[in-house]
């Protein structure tokens, strides 16, 4: 008689990350178009990062970002609780 495993399948919320480089971007009137020739990263990539419609972030194009605008990380991603 084989045993049955079951699996138990839970759905957690552990909050979200937001990307707050849009925000960032507006307030010192630089386009996407200038970040990405600067920073050396995908238009595409930053496009989706001002949307907040990525779902991976690289800790090298983070970094590029960070350096080319001269800010630390907390001023691009915020960790939000859920509540």
């Amino acid at each position: 008689m084989e045993k049955e495993i079951k699996t138990i399948m839970q759905e957690l919320e552990y909050g979200n990350i937001k990307v707050k480089l849009d925000e960032l971007l507006n307030e010192r009137n630089i386009s996407t178009y200038e970040l990405s020739t600067s920073a050396n990263v995908r238009f595409q990539t930053i496009q989706n990062l001002r949307n907040n419609t990525s779902t991976r972030l690289d800790f090298n194009v983070l970094a590029k970002i960070c350096y080319t605008l001269g800010c630390k990380v907390e001023d691009i991603i915020e960790y939000e609780e859920n509540k």
